[in-house]
């Protein structure tokens, strides 16, 4: 579904062999998923060009200054002087409309000052669907006076091996405080009344108004940091610090990485809930495309936990066509990628992975991928209200589920490694998790890993550092 990267070519013929390569790839973003997938989540897609210039004094910001025709704009913000790293050499060049994008892509990448060019590619929600509004309650009800708590619903709390026994953490103590968590999506409601709203900073991009955007969000961040104020649900981080959020809207997904990663400190949390139109046009982890795998990578580096959907494309990700950028034995991210398993409830089989899930090697841990409750919707209760202050659901799924619980699994166990001396590195937090985990049921053999289990981590941490 999204069009597949041009590599370097330096002759006419490789030039039109891009130029088919990105005419196909087009005609796969506009058939859709593929088969097997889930509905398809609101996607945004620009005409524009990344790419990645040669290894040169100054950069992309070189390259752009030397080609003031081609609109072009480095992606990221200027590095630190001394610090140099892949993401000086992305750049973001606009085109005119789609069919325009394609053929500058092929252009660029005849350029032998370029390494890679492709057209920027669709992204979208890794949700299956957005849950429907709860019916209006009969004449003469209404909306409670006091949102009733819906904690209960919440058994990816509770104790292994239904849930990640967030109590586990709680009991000792530690609810998040002294960690930073960052989310990257689309769009939030801040002001709904199980957020922590003054612990809310936006730092890039501009917020999304559509509302399947701002569901999400919500949704998301009531998993991890939804306040525990004895109304709607607990978030399993409730007095997490500082919560940044960065929009795609405005700049790409890779920038929009870049901005929250630099504004968090090494051991803080952030979450990726977005999934990419691969080659064989079905969802996947977003690191397949190296802009987005090299300010992952810069993350973690510095110490910053990074916790990504693997997608709900129902992919293999050790499939050869994605050329082994997904194995983490040729490259890695330092990315906890999490998968979706079945929650345990009639209909499911618990912890086995969801038909929709992406799987392989590289997926690390999982988390419930349906019947997951949280903020916004309102299948739950839905309420009057121009900024739906006072909905929930019941039904939040896919890896953008699964996801915010491994994230709030992260922030405990950093809050507990800081306190008791360092946070734990991310690669070091990666094998706490898988080790101690609660084994996957079912088809083993698509992995999608263990879910959490914060007891066992808990009492293996100081063997992590």
């Amino acid at each position: 579904m999204a069009p597949m990267l041009a590599t370097l070519a330096r002759s006419p013929w490789k030039a039109a062999l891009a130029a088919l390569a990105f005419a196909l790839a087009a005609l796969a973003n506009q058939l859709g998923p593929g088969p097997g997938q889930g509905p398809a989540a609101p996607a945004v897609a620009a005409p524009i060009v990344h790419v990645h210039v040669k290894l040169r004094a100054g950069g992309a910001h070189a390259w752009a200054l030397a080609h003031p025709g081609a609109r072009a704009e480095a992606m990221f913000a200027p590095l630190p002087p001394g610090q140099d790293d892949a993401r000086a050499r992305w750049l973001r060049v606009r085109a005119d409309d789609a069919e325009d994008a394609r053929r500058l892509a092929a252009q660029l990448a005849a350029d032998p000052a370029v390494e890679q060019a492709f057209v920027e590619p669709a992204i979208s929600l890794p949700v299956l669907e957005s849950p429907g509004p709860r019916a209006a309650p009969p004449d003469g009800e209404s909306c409670p006076i006091t949102t009733p708590s819906f904690e209960s619903y919440q058994g990816y709390l509770g104790p292994a091996p239904h849930g990640i026994d967030a109590p586990a953490a709680w009991r000792r103590g530690y609810r998040g405080a002294g960690v930073w968590f960052a989310d990257i999506e689309g769009g939030w409601n801040a002001t709904h009344e199980d957020l922590p709203g003054a612990r809310i900073t936006h730092v890039g991009g501009r917020p999304m108004d559509e509302p399947s955007w701002r569901e999400h969000g919500t949704a998301v961040l009531g998993e991890v940091v939804g306040r525990d104020n004895g109304k709607g649900v607990v978030g399993i981080a409730p007095d997490v610090e500082r919560v940044l959020t960065s929009s795609i809207d405005g700049q790409s997904v890779a920038a929009a990485i870049d901005v929250a990663a630099r504004a968090l400190r090494p051991g803080d949390v952030l979450l990726i809930e977005l999934q990419v139109a691969g080659p064989r046009g079905r969802y996947i982890p977003v690191e397949y495309f190296d802009d987005m795998f090299d300010v992952i990578k810069a993350a973690t580096d510095r110490g910053v936990v990074v916790i990504e959907a693997a997608g709900n494309g129902g992919e293999d990700l050790d499939h050869r066509a994605y050329g082994r950028k997904l194995d983490r034995a040729y490259r890695d991210s330092g990315a906890i990628m999490v998968g979706a398993g079945g929650p345990p409830r009639e209909g499911f089989t618990d912890r086995a992975r969801l038909d929709f899930s992406n799987y392989g090697g590289r997926v690390d841990v999982q988390g419930w991928g349906r019947k997951v409750a949280t903020l916004d919707y309102g299948d739950l209760q839905a309420c009057d209200g121009p900024e739906r202050e006072r909905h929930y659901t019941g039904e939040f799924s896919g890896t953008s589920s699964a996801s915010p619980i491994v994230a709030g699994a992260a922030v405990l166990l950093q809050g507990i490694a800081r306190e008791s001396g360092a946070a734990l590195a991310p690669a070091a937090l990666r094998r706490l998790l898988r080790d101690t985990g609660t084994p996957q049921t079912g088809d083993t053999r698509r992995a999608i890993g263990p879910r959490p289990d914060l007891e066992q981590a808990i009492r293996a941490l100081r063997r992590y550092r």
